[in-house]
């Protein structure tokens, strides 16, 4: 009888997980890259590739994808200002030069005297999907008001898939 009352109970919480890992569903993707990249474009509408990541929606539901770099800019030599600027987006489908979209994007804007700065930049977006949908989205950077030393350190995109909002 006991054995009997284990057994119904440890079967009653499988079924029970197995319910509730029924009404969630997350998968995900990434790139991630160890290295640093150059930063060689100077215009949002033409920006350096820093990672894809393409996915296919199991079903109907929900992208969310964050994009993140250490980003260092360097001052255009010469340049007595010292201001520096430039920016990461995450893009969804879109084909070279890579524009950023200008609904997600971050700018960075900041002044330096003599020397670079590196700032951490994170961005997210989240986008509806259709079950079978096929999304490539790509992490980009570019400069506009600083040097050809400008980097991207360890850029890394992650997308998860989300069935349900909360």
């Amino acid at each position: 009888m006991k054995l009997t009352k284990h057994t119904v109970l440890f079967s009653a919480l499988c079924l029970g997980l197995g319910i509730s890992q029924s009404l969630f569903a997350g998968d995900f993707d990434y790139y991630q890259s160890t290295k640093s990249v150059p930063i060689t474009t100077t215009d949002f509408s033409n920006t350096t590739n820093l990672g894809k990541v393409t996915v296919t929606c199991p079903e109907a539901g929900y992208l969310v994808a964050a994009g993140s770099a250490g980003i260092l800019l360097t001052p255009k030599a010469g340049d007595t200002l010292g201001v520096v600027q430039g920016g990461i987006s995450i893009t969804l489908d879109n084909t070279a030069p890579y524009a950023a979209d200008p609904n997600h994007y971050n700018s960075i804007v900041f002044n330096v005297t003599t020397h670079n700065s590196a700032i951490p930049s994170f961005i997210q977006r989240v986008d509806a999907c259709t079950a079978g949908q096929t999304v490539n989205y790509r992490l980009v950077a570019w400069h506009e008001y600083a040097g050809d030393g400008s980097y991207a350190f360890q850029p890394r995109l992650v997308v998860q898939f989300f069935n349900n909002r909360i």
